[in-house]
């Protein structure tokens, strides 16, 4: 039995292959400015903007516990402290848009992308 976050970061190794697979280059993994964090820094070269990625890991994937429903308005606030920090530290001013990668027994079960400039 895996701990909570030896699940996470098998989940986050899934997401980032996901990406890579789908033709996204993977900047940084694991970015953290104090307690507040950005699980993968991404840049999708079909758009051409860089992408903040949350990635939600589940042992069992439910219907009953959508994705959504894990993004908590502290999670949004937490995650948008961190992109803005991030923007700050690397001077960007390009386009860019935050996904979440929810990842369930070994495998991505759904991408959401753009949840919208609430983040960013």
């Amino acid at each position: 039995m895996l701990t909570t976050r030896e699940t996470g970061i098998l989940g986050e190794e899934t997401a980032a292959q996901s990406l890579e697979k789908s033709g996204y280059i993977v900047r940084e993994r694991n970015v953290r400015f104090g307690k507040f964090e950005i699980d993968i820094v991404a840049f999708d070269p079909v758009q051409k903007m860089i992408v903040f990625v949350e990635v939600k890991t589940r042992t069992q994937y439910s219907d009953a516990y959508p994705i959504h429903s894990a993004m908590h308005y502290r999670k949004r606030r937490s995650m948008r402290k961190a992109i803005a920090r991030w923007v700050m530290e690397h001077q960007y001013d390009g386009p860019a848009r935050t996904d979440v990668i929810s990842v369930s027994s070994g495998r991505v079960v759904e991408h959401l992308k753009d949840l919208g400039s609430e983040f960013y």
